[in-house]
């Protein structure tokens, strides 16, 4: 019979604890957040950035973000390709 009291039952628990490898990439990326921040607001100056075909006056901001962004997706993308990997090589 379901327990219609909304408190939890017999055998499970009340909290659900965090991993200690999920506490520690927590913190680590709120510290990098931090820094990223303080990067961030230490140059704010204006930069000539050279692409292929063209040069652009850009605030060093903007290119510190464009490029903390890129490398998160890199590194989902990579995430996702390994797992990827590692369900097909699973019979």
């Amino acid at each position: 019979m379901a327990n219609s009291s909304g408190s939890p039952g017999p055998g499970s628990s009340p909290a659900k604890k965090r991993d200690p490898r999920e506490i520690t990439r927590i913190i680590v990326a709120v510290a990098a957040l931090v820094l990223l921040i303080a990067f961030v607001l230490g140059n704010s100056q204006t930069v000539r950035v050279s692409f292929v075909f063209f040069h652009a006056d850009i605030s060093l901001i903007w290119v510190l973000l464009i490029a903390a962004v890129l490398g998160a997706l890199v590194d989902r993308l990579v995430i996702i390709l390994r797992s990827r990997r590692k369900k097909a090589r699973k019979p």
